[in-house]
């Protein structure tokens, strides 16, 4: 059975009405009960990075069935074990991977979901699913970092 770990484009992107749930449910219903079976999960990372858009505590009332979505899930949105902390230093260890964490974040403290999720995939035996590629060789994207992890990604 594979497990799928899925990155924060992937969600914002469905999120951003690309597919309403009230046209989609094709789609959102069988996402929705991989979520409850453990096939799809994610990270409490990108769960942070899509509550600070979507959050049922503070959404738009346009962004209502959005944050409620967001916030039934929650469960499927697993903490950093140990042993995933462990492979998180060893991609900070490279020096283009730390790229990847913004600044802003660092003096905000907002999340920053990228190695975590690559972290709990590698450790798991799971698959990545992100919307970006990895087209420029050796950057801090999520694809160079699974590549050089050997975690699968699509």
């Amino acid at each position: 059975m594979n497990i799928y770990v899925v990155d924060t484009n992937v969600f914002s992107r469905s999120l951003n009405n690309l597919m309403p749930f009230d046209v989609f449910d094709n789609i959102w219903i069988p996402w929705s009960e991989g979520m409850k079976k453990g096939t799809i999960i994610s990270v409490d990372e990108v769960y942070n990075e899509l509550d600070n858009h979507w959050g049922a505590e503070k959404p738009k009332k346009d962004r209502l069935a959005e944050g409620n979505w967001l916030k039934t899930h929650k469960d499927s949105f697993w903490g950093l074990t140990e042993s995933e902390g462990y492979i998180v230093a060893e991609i900070f260890k490279n020096k283009k991977f730390q790229e990847g964490v913004k600044e802003r974040s660092l003096r905000e403290g907002t999340p920053e979901a990228d190695a975590i999720l690559v972290a709990k995939a590698k450790n798991i035996g799971g698959i990545v699913v992100t919307d970006e590629s990895n087209s420029k060789p050796n950057s801090e994207k999520v694809p160079n970092i699974c590549v050089s992890l050997c975690v699968p990604y699509h």
